[in-house]
């Protein structure tokens, strides 16, 4: 069994937590909010305390029954051949495959290999990946609403406890939350025609299709969507070659994790059934009923965003869970005004389109998981999306509409006549 050695996990932990300050200052700075940088660093801290939070509670409550175990005795196998340039996964049981399970043991092997074998060290290392995760979420907001005030986004994606908790060590979860976060940040930069998204996309999609390809899917299927509503760039040259070659990249993107999600159905996983993957799940601890069809849509969404409530919460963990799900409904009933606005930002900003489409796609595909517990890790990939449609900018009450999608078409049209023949715009 791999154990901690904190002589050497708590030097890499301030070793990371001091990486996170030029970070932070560079986003700060970027960003033009100084108030940032503290967040930041704050994030980066909180990110690492978690990780000991993690390990003590699998340890204390779920009595060291959790599939980290596996992904840390084979990665401990195979960084001692990583060591010797050995990278040949045979021999190792239980058996290391490239897809799924053992493409994460692959990856805690590849940091042990440079950290030591050390269990709390591992934690530290892929809780700090998860912090430039959530960072790269932030970006892809802020790439979005450049002109916007981002703070609100920054504090609710960096200290949502789940985000924290799930994410602090080594896991599927963790993996495809890094994925995730670098599709955004790729995708959101694709979609404003930045410099750069193409390849954080396709870096975030790699990892993905190594670890859920299916998972992956519905972010594509979100992006492709929103990537017809992306306005031609008229600064740039080639803009009938660019868009074909965006076309182009979503297509194989899209086809990559279908392929991949084909061969891990072949191995008898459930991949397109969602009524196959919750009879898999049922009559589990924590399981809930599973309704398939869009009768059930409305149970799915109760069930992925807000089950269980105070009212019905059992155990110290589903407390806690019940704990963030009030703090999520006071979030969406002071931000009606946001929500108001989600339509028209979506038709302006095609990245709100993609997170709305995901948003609605993914309650109905992982509520088939049939499970609390199931669903509540990987409800990760789900939140940072969601916020972003609870942080849309919106200008304070009583003062006039600072963005597009604050005010209609004709509202609009009027304004600009008034301004076209110099007469006063009235406030509002």
């Amino acid at each position: 069994m791999i154990r901690s050695n904190p002589l050497v996990a708590f030097p890499i932990a301030v070793l990371l937590a001091f990486l996170s300050a030029p970070i932070a200052r560079r986003v700060a700075t970027r960003e033009g909010d100084q108030r940032l940088y503290h967040l930041i660093i704050a994030a980066a801290i909180t990110h690492l305390v978690f990780s000991s939070v993690q390990l003590w509670v699998v340890d204390h409550i779920y009595h060291g029954i959790t599939d980290y175990n596996r992904y840390i005795n084979q990665g401990a196998k195979l960084a001692k051949r990583f060591d010797h340039f050995d990278f040949s996964t045979a021999h190792i049981r239980p058996p290391v495959t490239i897809l799924g399970q053992g493409s994460v043991s692959i990856a805690a092997g590849v940091v042990m290999a440079i950290i030591g074998v050390n269990k709390l060290g591992l934690f530290f290392v892929f809780s700090f990946f998860a912090f430039l995760a959530t960072l790269a979420f932030f970006r892809a907001f802020c790439v979005t609403f450049p002109e916007a005030n981002h703070y609100r986004y920054a504090v609710m994606v960096f200290f949502l406890p789940s985000l924290l908790f799930w994410t602090a060590g080594i896991s599927k979860e963790t993996m495809m939350y890094m994925s995730m976060g670098l599709a955004a940040s790729g995708a959101a930069r694709v979609l404003a025609h930045q410099r750069g998204g193409a390849i954080l996309l396709v870096l975030g999609t790699i990892i993905g299709i190594y670890v859920r390809p299916q998972e992956l899917l519905l972010l594509m299927g979100a992006f492709a969507v929103a990537g017809i509503f992306r306005r031609a760039n008229r600064a740039r040259s080639w803009r009938g070659l660019r868009r074909i070659a965006v076309m182009g990249l979503q297509a194989a993107l899209v086809l990559a994790a279908v392929s991949l999600s084909q061969q891990l159905a072949k191995h008898g996983a459930a991949v397109f059934d969602l009524s196959t993957v919750a009879k898999n799940n049922a009559g589990q601890h924590s399981s809930v009923v599973y309704h398939p069809g869009p009768a059930g849509y409305p149970k799915d969404v109760y069930t992925v965003m807000l089950d269980p409530l105070p009212f019905n919460a059992h155990g110290s963990t589903q407390k806690v869970a019940a704990f963030e799900n009030t703090v999520i409904i006071v979030l969406i009933l002071i931000s009606l005004r946001r929500i108001r606005r989600i339509p028209r930002a979506a038709l302006t900003r095609p990245y709100v389109l993609m997170c709305l489409l995901y948003s609605i796609a993914f309650p109905y595909a992982f509520a088939a998981l049939n499970n609390l517990g199931l669903i509540d890790r990987e409800r990760v990939l789900f939140l940072p999306f969601l916020l972003v449609l609870l942080a849309i900018p919106v200008s304070p009450r009583g003062s006039p509409p600072q963005f597009p999608w604050e005010y209609s078409e004709g509202r609009r049209k009027r304004r600009t006549r008034r301004v076209r023949w110099g007469m006063p715009v009235p406030a509002g």
